[in-house]
């Protein structure tokens, strides 16, 4: 089951970066969705990246997971404030990258998943989802909500931080306690969340090209 898990993943990663690319030479005016397209290729990338390192060279990295995981927040932060467009939001990425140094440096250290960050980072992220999806149900417009671009990077973001973040809370725990419950949840559950996740985002860039014929 966890190859076929695996397997699916990746193919819907890169089906992800296709669908980013497309978007890319179909919309050419800036805006924020050109913005989130090109920031999640590098996500995607990166993430294939360390999977094909790891089919030959299988390490536990986490000082450098540690990094990129909450950069990868920030830029999804940065992204919802861009939806938003309520610059005074920053507030929140500035804040978590303070915490995320500050956890790195002097509280878990490199040696173990910075679940504090991520954990904070996920929470973060709802929170903002869920203004972005409330200011959707807000505007007085016939459009179905189905057909919003907005609606699908939400329902993707809170479907996915919602049900990882708690994961990701007891990341250090289950793994040194329960380490086949860990295995389990990490790449059944979790690649689950990272599937629809990434179907969401297709869905809304999709929409969004069809917004703007």
């Amino acid at each position: 089951m966890i190859p076929v898990f695996k397997i699916i993943t990746h193919a819907i990663q890169l089906i992800t970066i296709v669908a980013c690319i497309h978007y890319l030479l179909k919309r050419q005016t800036f805006q924020s969705y050109r913005y989130f397209s090109t920031g999640w290729m590098i996500v995607l990338l990166f993430d294939l990246t360390m999977v094909t390192i790891g089919l030959f060279h299988p390490v536990t990295n986490l000082r450098l997971y540690n990094i990129t995981l909450p950069v990868q927040q920030v830029f999804i932060m940065w992204f919802f404030i861009l939806l938003l467009q309520e610059r005074k939001l920053i507030i929140a990425p500035v804040l978590f990258t303070v915490f995320a140094v500050t956890n790195l440096t002097i509280w878990q250290g490199e040696i173990i998943l910075n679940t504090y960050s991520l954990a904070l980072g996920g929470i973060l992220i709802l929170v903002l989802a869920f203004i972005k999806l409330f200011q959707l149900y807000q505007q007085d417009t016939t459009k179905s909500l189905f057909q919003e671009a907005a609606f699908w990077i939400c329902a993707g973001f809170i479907v996915y931080w919602g049900l990882a973040t708690p994961f990701f809370a007891m990341y250090n725990f289950l793994w040194q306690t329960f380490p086949r419950f860990f295995t389990y949840y990490f790449f059944t559950i979790n690649f689950g969340f990272t599937i629809f996740l990434n179907i969401s985002v297709i869905k809304a860039l999709q929409c969004s090209i069809n917004t703007a014929k």
